[in-house]
């Protein structure tokens, strides 16, 4: 059987690819002892990780090992944890490792994947169960222990960031066999307390300082409290399952504040900017409005303009027939007076022979005079009744009104429609009425 001729790099590459798709490969933890340490200018970290009978080469990539808050020597005995690749280059199998602790401790991390995969199986880590913080938190819970720094730091940076909320401490301790136990009492407490927020904060340490934020009865009672819980435990590097577990997770105490609170000079900037927009729109608002305004009164004093055009016109109207009537009567008195003394006068200068016949005929003559004067007044009186029938004012003495809409007289039903207002003018004042019912006439 032939075998096929590969070049190197097609088989450093494929045995890369075989261990990169390995997850027994993934997030492996080996313990030996650091040689051959090399921290060159670019910031990684090249080193052998043996024991008694083997060695592997390691690389710790800058970004990781300045998360380190001890010192690494050769010679040290420390757990690591990484992914097992091949460096194509050389064609050799490396570690690259991603954390790094002293060794001794190896077994706590054991325990504490073992229960971090078992709980995030559960979904006590799943974000969809995350609470959402207030966005201006008033009622704040503090548990954290008493007289540490990390409780001084968080009660600083709320004076400084956010002091108009009032701080409720719980205090309890943070290290030790019992400390679990004691931190469910403070965070039970606190979440019957009606807080908005609650702050479990600790200052950095080892992993054995920080087991008991590791505590599986602390872990799942932070996923089943009602207050949103945000943890600052540690140093950026430190994660514990109650970090997991609770609604934010901050890398050191005071992050905590700043995760949970919002900084007092930003609101109050939001607030001055929030106070100009509202007052310039309520500065175009009253402009817009006083222009509204202007234009009702233009429309208001319009059409009392028109009324009292229409008022004045009537009156005067009124006035001219009055005065029409007054001079017409004075007229026919003038002329019945005149009348009278031309009678008179020709009586008298009549000669003493018509004297007899005027004595004769006087009484003829004054009652065809009182006759004369009977039919004037009469004739007079039914011109004046028919002046006066003809007024306006007589006419809403009857009982007639004049209809006005929009100013102007109405005289047939097709002018207005239903729904429309008019005016209604009497005899004696005016009315206002809306149309609900008309009946039209057709006119050939």
């Amino acid at each position: 059987m032939t075998r096929r001729i590969v070049p190197v790099s097609a088989l450093v590459n494929y045995l890369k690819q075989v261990m990169d798709n390995d997850p027994v490969l993934h997030g492996v933890m080996i313990e030996g002892e650091i040689s051959n340490l090399r921290k060159p200018f670019s910031g990684h970290w090249y080193f052998s990780l043996k024991d008694s009978r083997s060695s592997l080469p390691c690389v710790m990539f800058a970004g990781a090992n300045q998360k380190m808050n001890f010192p690494v020597n050769n010679g040290d005995k420390v757990v690591v944890k990484g992914d097992v690749s091949v460096y194509t280059a050389e064609g050799r199998v490396q570690m690259i490792v991603s954390d790094m602790k002293p060794s001794g401790i190896g077994e706590l991390y054991l325990k504490l994947e073992e229960l971090k995969k078992k709980l995030s199986a559960e979904g006590l880590f799943a974000q969809e169960h995350k609470k959402k913080l207030p966005a201006y938190p008033m009622n704040i819970a503090l548990v954290t222990g008493n007289n540490t720094a990390a409780r001084e730091d968080v009660l600083i940076t709320f004076r400084n960031r956010w002091p108009a909320a009032v701080i409720h401490e719980y205090p309890c301790p943070v290290q030790g066999a019992d400390a679990a136990v004691k931190i469910i009492a403070s965070l039970s407490a606190a979440d019957c307390g009606g807080h908005d927020v609650i702050l479990l904060v600790r200052g950095g340490g080892s992993l054995e300082d920080l087991w008991c934020f590791n505590d599986e009865a602390l872990a799942r009672f932070i996923y089943a409290m009602h207050t949103p819980v945000v943890t600052g435990i540690g140093h950026e590097i430190d994660f514990t399952l109650a970090d997991y577990t609770a609604d934010v997770r901050a890398n050191t105490p005071t992050g905590a504040v700043e995760a949970a609170t919002p900084d007092i000079r930003e609101v109050s900037d939001q607030i001055s900017a929030y106070s100009e927009r509202m007052q310039r729109v309520m500065e175009s608002r009253m402009r817009e409005s006083a222009m509204q305004l202007d234009r009702m009164y233009e429309k208001l004093t319009s059409a009392q303009y028109i009324v009292h055009q229409k008022q004045t016109a009537f009156e005067r109207l009124s006035a001219l027939f009055t005065n029409s009537v007054q001079r017409k009567s004075a007229a026919l008195k003038e002329e019945i007076r005149n009348c009278e003394n031309r009678m008179h006068s020709a009586a008298r200068s009549r000669s003493q022979a018509e004297k007899i016949r005027v004595v004769r005929h006087e009484e003829t003559l004054r009652h065809g005079s009182t006759i004369f004067l009977q039919k004037i007044r009469q004739d007079l009186a039914r011109e004046c009744a028919l002046l006066d029938a003809y007024s306006p004012l007589k006419v809403l003495e009857r009982g007639y009104s004049l209809v006005e809409y929009e100013g102007q007289p109405v005289r047939d039903a097709r002018g207005i429609s239903i729904g429309d207002d008019i005016r209604i003018r009497f005899a004696r004042g005016t009315a206002e009425a809306r149309i609900t019912k008309k009946e039209e006439e057709d006119h050939a």
